[in-house]
């Protein structure tokens, strides 16, 4: 990720403005106002966020439910004058398809991250993923060891477990979806 500096914060129309004017496929984010480079994904990663996208899609299509890999964006509200939409991995919300380009309503998001990403996002980006009022479960997915950082909102606030094991089960209750480190990191060499 490399961030390009504004003197002050960028709203979503204003980062909407710049992406329409982009000429080549090069993906961005807007995290606290400032517009983010991603990076190419690497095949780990890729093999990762489909490990655990594909059953999480067969699940909630049988739930109705929708999952989308890496190509809806997420923000707050319907509000330009917000400064953050991110384009997480995996993301599911239920409800109707619509015809916009990023969706306000997520149940769960799920992020892989690399050594040189980590801190964006278990900083401003976990931020604003707590900050979204539909959202149920987190999911950060390291892909230089296995570890699986799953926040829960709970009754007392967000609650974060820890898995490092191949049998362990991250379960997100929300959508009655579970699926074992073994899976997530199928085919992975750690």
């Amino acid at each position: 990720m490399t961030a390009l500096r504004h003197p002050e914060p960028v709203s979503i129309g204003a980062f909407d403005t710049f992406l329409a004017a982009q000429a080549d496929t090069t993906l961005f984010e807007l995290v606290e106002g400032i517009i983010v480079m991603m990076t190419n994904p690497t095949e780990v990663h890729e093999q990762i966020a489909g490990n655990i996208g594909a059953p999480l899609k067969l699940a909630m299509d049988a739930r109705g439910c929708r999952t989308y890999q890496g190509g809806i964006r997420v923000q707050r509200s319907d509000d330009p004058n917000d400064t953050d939409k991110t384009r997480p991995d995996v993301v599911v919300r239920c409800g109707a398809v619509g015809t916009k380009t990023y969706i306000t309503d997520p149940l769960v998001v799920v992020e892989v991250l690399s050594p040189s990403t980590i801190d964006v996002y278990r900083g401003p980006k976990l931020d604003f993923y707590k900050s979204l009022p539909t959202i149920r479960h987190i999911a950060f997915i390291y892909q230089d060891q296995m570890r699986v950082e799953h926040y829960r909102r709970g009754e007392q606030g967000f609650e974060l477990e820890v898995l490092t094991q191949p049998g362990d089960v991250a379960h997100f209750e929300a959508v009655e979806f579970r699926i074992d480190l073994a899976r997530i990191y199928f085919d992975v060499a750690i």
